[in-house]
């Protein structure tokens, strides 16, 4: 059992962060290799995370990354991360796009939203651990998480 995770508040942290294959399979092959190395940058920047190293082998993956303490984001840096990584038609940017055409700002909700992604481990590692998962399952023509 892992024990939850210690995230102090306002501090830099710096987390070793494990996930293993379901199994202990050998799913990572070096194209599955090659396509976590291709999402990590990407994440990690949108999610506000730093990788310090990496270390992907054949059943598992380890990362040693840190975590920048909490910092305001402007507007703009709100719609230029999701919009970097998710693309012009993801669906948060839409939603930020038409917000702030109609409001001016970006509503409260959707500001929140992103904050809470926005340095913090475990919603990084969850995002990049999915999005792996997703095209892992595309490729084999496989369904589920």
């Amino acid at each position: 059992m892992r024990f939850k995770r210690i995230k102090p508040a306002g501090e830099t942290a710096v987390y070793h962060c494990l996930s293993r294959v379901v199994g202990g399979q050998k799913l990572l092959d070096d194209l599955g290799k090659e396509k976590l190395f291709q999402l990590l940058w990407p994440l990690a920047a949108f999610c506000g995370v730093e990788v310090l190293t990496y270390c992907m082998m054949s059943n598992h993956f380890h990362l040693l990354v840190r975590i920048p303490p909490p910092a305001e984001l402007s507007e703009d840096a709100l719609l230029e991360k999701p919009t970097a990584f998710n693309g012009p038609q993801g669906v948060w940017t839409v939603l930020a796009q038409e917000s702030l055409k109609q409001r001016g700002k970006i509503d409260a909700t959707i500001r929140a939203s992103e904050a809470a992604r926005h340095g913090d481990v475990s919603a990084s590692m969850k995002e990049f651990k999915q999005s792996r998962s997703r095209w892992y399952n595309e490729r084999e023509e496989r369904f589920g998480l």
